[in-house]
């Protein structure tokens, strides 16, 4: 919250353990379908540890994929990443919240988030910059969005509007994810 402003009506926000942090893919993969955001993300986390990632069509023969919206249940049916340190927004039983995935980076994840921005789109979080101390309104993330294949920076309370899973009434899931070791 801007040091100008008191907050009198609305609640500040705050995270607990923040604190800057990046991680780096050797390669961001643009998604090369309208529907291909996820394995665009998970192609990308996967270019951290490993150099000789499959090409999309690969990736889509191999896995016998159609044009649809992917959420973390889905893809964990995949067996896509199956050889791979891997935590699915499906698996959390607890509300999954912005401090928890703080959690995983800090562990050494990498982290896709899916949000209603396209509507069910995936995009890797690449960076966190708190600005002023534990504020979310002061609090910015950097992301590689693959589908305009370009660098996108949010505010986290704002990301957090958005931060909705395409299909949570039907699946459950509020905030989904995959985090990828």
């Amino acid at each position: 919250m801007n040091k100008n402003r008191k907050a009198e009506h609305f609640e500040q926000t705050k995270l607990k353990n923040i604190r800057t942090f990046t991680i780096n893919p050797s390669r961001l993969f643009r998604q090369e379908r309208d529907w291909s955001c996820a394995f665009a993300c998970i192609r990308t986390l996967l270019s951290v540890n490993h150099s000789d990632i499959a090409d999309e069509d690969s990736f889509i023969k191999k896995y016998s994929l159609t044009p649809k919206a992917y959420f973390s249940r889905d893809i964990k049916k995949l067996g896509i990443l199956n050889e791979n340190d891997a935590i699915f927004g499906c698996d959390i039983s607890e509300e999954i919240t912005f401090d928890y995935i703080i959690k995983l980076i800090q562990k050494g994840y990498g982290v896709m988030l899916e949000s209603m921005i396209n509507y069910s789109h995936w995009m890797v979080l690449l960076a966190c910059y708190p600005l002023n101390g534990s504020n979310k309104e002061e609090c910015s993330l950097v992301f590689f969005d693959p589908y305009y294949n370009e660098i996108r920076i949010m505010r986290l309370d704002e990301f957090e509007t958005v931060w909705l899973d395409g299909d949570h009434e039907s699946n459950g899931i509020k905030k989904d994810f995959i985090a990828i070791k």
